[in-house]
């Protein structure tokens, strides 16, 4: 089972694909152990393997786990992968460096017909429906990021009105007073 060609995985005489292997995957998370004829229901979502061979797969599976955290086998270290383009996973080359990441692009300001456009959006669709406001209002920022503008955008509400708030008499420290009395005497 354990792969090291990045093609198909074999568990007995049984050949899997990538794809195979990932509904298989999904399969043990959807019918966890102790659930009822959780092999005859992971094979019926696979429709190409019969319940025997999901199971034996699963054991093949937990002999390369006991065998990987003995360290009798070296873990592949997979890189994520583009499922709409590839049909297998990729593995870094053997060296020492790893790939350095993806780096975040700089974040766009915000125009003023944007959040003009935001704030009738937030009238029409209300608070924390960012995707219909990224939908049909705000046409140049995804659900995300209006929905992090709005975070702002509230929290500078929010700091606006304690400002506009009159200070109370009982909001004073200790610190402020005892400097008040010393200029009174």
């Amino acid at each position: 089972m354990v792969n090291t060609s990045g093609c198909s995985f074999e568990a007995g005489n049984s050949r899997w694909s990538w794809e195979e292997n990932k509904r298989f995957e999904n399969g043990l998370v959807d019918f966890p152990e102790g659930f009822p004829n959780r092999w005859e229901r992971i094979a019926a979502r696979l429709g190409t393997k019969s319940a025997a061979e999901v199971e034996q797969h699963y054991a093949v599976l937990l002999d390369d786990v006991t065998a990987i955290e003995a360290g009798l086998i070296e873990s592949p270290e997979y890189v994520e992968r583009d499922v709409s383009r590839s049909s297998e996973p990729q593995k870094y080359p053997k060296s020492d460096k790893k790939p350095i990441g993806v780096q975040r692009k700089a974040g766009r300001p915000w125009t003023e017909d944007e959040h003009r456009l935001f704030l009738l959006g937030l009238e029409k669709y209300g608070k924390g429906d960012w995707k219909s406001i990224s939908r049909y209002v705000v046409l140049t920022r995804n659900p995300t990021q209006v929905a992090s503008h709005a975070q702002k955008h509230f929290e500078r509400q929010e700091k606006e009105e304690q400002n506009k708030k009159r200070r109370s008499i009982f909001d004073s420290s200790i610190a402020e007073t005892s400097s008040m009395t010393k200029f009174t005497n």
